[in-house]
């Protein structure tokens, strides 16, 4: 299978910046060792104020209490050495400096920095990859489930029959969810295969 990037020198780097301490490179595969210090969100669009009527008029007035309400919550959640992957569409890095814990960017078609596009994580004994669009997913990915943001609110947080997880934040109630809470969310859907529209 051939995936976007080089993934063994992804995985190198992402070892050495985790320092093995919530996750490990095997296989040519991103292994999580702790689910409850590595968190997921996606489509924060910092200094986009077009999102608000787009898909954000019921929650934010204006976008400084936009800002106000993601950083806040972000913030409550992570740690400081705690690692959070961002699915693309960041918005404005000057917001990076503000937020917790040690980010890993997955480039989305609104940004311009040339991040990597996906990655093949493990986590117990599933596979996820993660990208920021679902539809650029390999149709050859062997893997059990999708984690993506691009969606916001036109795809549910679990879509169980495409087994996709869509961590774009206004679903997330605009929260990261960590990959324990995916975990134990994909395994309940897998037994009681229903959408779900929020987390």
């Amino acid at each position: 299978m051939t995936m976007t990037g080089d993934l063994r020198k992804v995985a190198d780097y992402v070892h050495s910046f985790f320092n093995g301490q919530k996750m490990l490179e095997r296989d040519g595969e991103l292994q999580i060792l702790d689910g409850r210090k590595v968190w997921f969100i996606s489509d924060l669009h910092f200094g986009h104020k077009g999102i608000i009527p787009w898909c954000r008029a019921d929650s934010f007035i204006n976008i400084e209490e936009m800002h106000r309400v993601l950083i806040k919550n972000w913030n409550s959640a992570v740690d400081p050495d705690d690692r959070i992957f961002c699915l693309g569409d960041f918005g404005r890095l000057k917001f990076r400096s503000q937020l917790k814990g040690h980010i890993i960017m997955t480039q989305g078609n609104h940004d311009t920095k040339q991040w990597d596009k996906q990655y093949i994580l493990r986590y117990r004994n599933t596979k996820f990859l993660v990208v920021h669009d679902p539809k650029t997913a390999p149709d050859e990915y062997d893997g059990e489930w999708v984690v993506h943001g691009h969606s916001h609110r036109t795809a549910p947080f679990v879509d169980a029959e495409r087994r996709r997880v869509n961590v774009s934040c206004e679903v997330l109630r605009y929260c990261p969810v960590t990959m324990e809470q995916i975990y134990a969310i994909v395994r309940e859907s897998e037994q009681y295969p229903i959408t779900r529209w929020e987390l």
